[in-house]
């Protein structure tokens, strides 16, 4: 149904159009398809769920996919995947924040669902990148976290990156586990984490630290435990061009014996050091407790250093692991850096995660500014999933994408493309949405696929005599006769020009109107568009109520409803069915009609009415040919 207003301008008119399966007493509810055309040779058509361009005082409308809550079972899933390809790339699934010019960026929430119920966990959230399943040099595809870039040429940050465990009141938070993959046969993936480098200034820190402790007698702070159980050796303060100097603060305790080739000096100044030379590794074999290891700082050289810290995993062996924090951390902070040495407060600071040192071997990265790039592996898939591994009686968590909202400037957008190919005669990717089903034969009901236009709050400064269509203004008579249809003025074609009803119109204004318009305080259309082609058929666009399995002679399939809005006192939103206009060949049909009945049935009827008057005539029906340049007027038959 089209969204009402409550304006009290007798120009105001409803807004919205939905498209809705059937309702069902017993089975389940009509299913919605919102589907691209096949081509036989070439690419299928895509499929564009957008809002449109706010007015110049406006912001743009939202998009909201979202199940239905359930009653008994777990609610409607939500899968955002793309088609698998056959010679190709499978296409790649991008969520991105529109860019602004005020206040901060857009943020990306993914949120798993929570649960009230007892002994049960919350949703987990699963990223993992695609899996390189050839047996001849096949890779797994990259995993990359980064914060948004700071551009500008002043004192901006880049994004801050945090991944934490969950707090917990009673039991202990959780856990954060990174560590390279596993090989069967070859060398096991390494850990790397590193600062930020810099070309002018500091490189930046790492920072690993254990959790605090409270003020109980008990209590005591977590430990910090560098290569527990399977590292062969550790190695600090050497690089595969340098050795580095290494600070401990504080006390060092080492099980075990201690081996240095070189000079030992221990002094309680801070000029010198415990100096290792570059032939002999530390051993230890316990733990180390200091409260900080840092890269190089500026007074360790007379130069600008380059402060970084590696950590990596010994060479050989079978398992080849780091672990941050495994038992004692609560809270595990990386990327971000101390803001003026005060606990807690933390600059934005960029944050990659890769597979590998190739660009294309990012997979999550966060920059400077807070944006976040996910990107898998070619041909290989996101799946963004709140309850992978199903209970028994667990229900589904939600998925939330969510642009920011503001308060200058248009709303953030939310696109949604699946993927392009250029191989020959094969087409693009798929983009479905699907409501969740329920298999419950006990009263169990699919989900709901909802599209709404975005809601209109305006009460003020409505302009609702024109309207901006393709940056022409475009009066309101104008607007309704273009969508009450046209034919080539006879007197005026050479210039290019309609007759709508009984107003002449350029070219210009009805391509324009027909492209799509909008008007302050004009509630948020939904466009639903067949794919553009440039040598074949254009795609088609199919609404189709659900069908129904039920033997039951009450079953029904689902309805397809299209509806104007209502209005407070304004008209009701009109409801325009027309067919494409070519531009050399003839128009396309209008094909109303009911389907063949069945064995033992009727075909359904067909009613054209018109709805009753209050106050004055009711509406009239005009059943009428168009008109013809050349030829005869079309016949009519009853």
């Amino acid at each position: 149904t089209g969204g009402a207003t409550s304006s009290t301008d007798p120009y105001a008119r409803g807004g919205n159009v939905e498209v809705r399966g059937g309702t069902a007493a017993l089975g389940s509810g009509g299913a919605v398809l919102l589907s691209s055309g096949r081509s036989a040779q070439r690419s299928s058509g895509e499929v564009l769920v957008r809002t449109e361009t706010s007015g110049n005082d406006g912001v743009s409308g939202e998009i909201s996919v979202e199940t239905g809550a359930s009653a008994v079972g777990d609610s409607g899933g939500i899968t955002l995947a793309t088609g698998s390809a056959m010679t190709g790339a499978g296409g790649d699934v991008n969520l991105l924040v529109g860019s602004g010019d005020t206040e901060n960026g857009g943020a990306v929430v993914i949120k798993a669902g929570e649960s009230h119920a007892d002994s049960k966990k919350g949703g987990g959230v699963f990223i993992t990148s695609g899996a390189g399943t050839s047996a001849q040099e096949g890779s797994g595809g990259e995993l990359v976290m980064m914060a948004g870039n700071a551009e500008g040429s002043s004192a901006g940050d880049g994004g801050r990156v945090e991944i934490r465990g969950g707090k917990a009141v009673g039991g202990r938070g959780g856990d954060v586990a990174v560590s390279g993959g596993n090989s069967y046969s070859g060398d096991g993936g390494a850990l790397i984490l590193q600062g930020g480098s810099s070309e002018t200034g500091t490189g930046g820190d790492v920072i690993v630290d254990a959790g605090e402790s409270g003020t109980h007698e008990e209590s005591k702070e977590g430990m910090i435990r560098i290569a527990p159980t399977s590292a062969s050796y550790v190695r600090i303060g050497r690089s595969g061009s340098k050795t580095v100097r290494t600070d401990v603060f504080g006390d060092l305790t080492v099980h075990g014996s201690f081996v240095s080739t070189n000079s030992m000096v221990f002094q309680d100044t801070y000029a010198e050091r415990v100096h290792v030379s570059q032939e002999q590794d530390l051993v230890i074999q316990e733990e180390t407790r200091v409260p900080k290891i840092t890269g190089l700082d500026s007074e360790d050289a007379s130069a600008t250093p380059t402060s970084t810290l590696t950590l990596d995993a010994g060479q050989g062996g079978s398992d080849q692991w780091i672990e941050i924090g495994p038992w004692e951390a609560e809270y595990i902070t990386i990327g971000g850096k101390n803001n003026n040495a005060s606990h807690g407060a933390r600059d934005q600071s960029a944050l990659l995660l890769r597979q590998g040192y190739d660009e294309a071997d990012k997979r999550l990265q966060m920059n400077r500014t807070g944006a976040i790039l996910m990107q898998a592996a070619a041909s290989m898939p996101i799946l963004i999933h709140t309850n992978p591994t199903r209970g028994t009686n667990n229900t589904g968590g939600d998925i939330n994408m969510l642009v920011g909202s503001g308060d200058t400037g248009h709303g953030g957008n939310m696109t949604l493309t699946s993927g392009d190919t250029v191989d020959a005669r094969h087409r693009g990717g798929f983009l479905t949405l699907t409501a969740g089903g329920n298999n419950n034969t006990v009263g169990g009901r699919g989900g709901v696929v909802k599209v709404t236009g975005g809601f209109a709050g305006g009460t003020t400064d409505c302009d609702l005599d024109y309207y901006e269509c393709g940056g022409l203004n475009i009066t309101v008579a104008m607007y309704e006769a273009v969508l009450h249809g046209c034919t080539a003025d006879a007197d005026t074609a050479a210039s290019s020009a309609f007759l709508c009803g009984t107003m002449e119109v350029t070219a210009a204004q009805r391509t324009a109107v027909l492209g799509g318009c909008t008007q302050k305080c004009l509630g948020g259309a939904v466009e639903v568009s067949g794919g553009l082609s440039s040598g074949g058929v254009g795609g088609a666009v199919v609404v189709t109520g659900g069908a129904t399995s039920s033997t039951d002679p009450y079953a029904r399939g689902g309805n397809v409803e299209v509806r104007g809005g209502t209005a407070a006192l304004g008209s009701g939103g009109a409801v325009l069915l027309s067919s494409g206009r070519s531009a050399q060949r003839s128009s396309g049909e209008v094909l109303v009609r009911t389907e063949t009945s069945g064995n033992d049935g009727v075909s359904g009827e067909i009613s054209v009415e018109t709805g009753a008057s209050a106050v004055g005539d009711s509406g009239g029906i005009t059943l009428a040919t168009g008109s013809a340049m050349t030829g005869a007027g079309g016949d009519v038959n009853l």
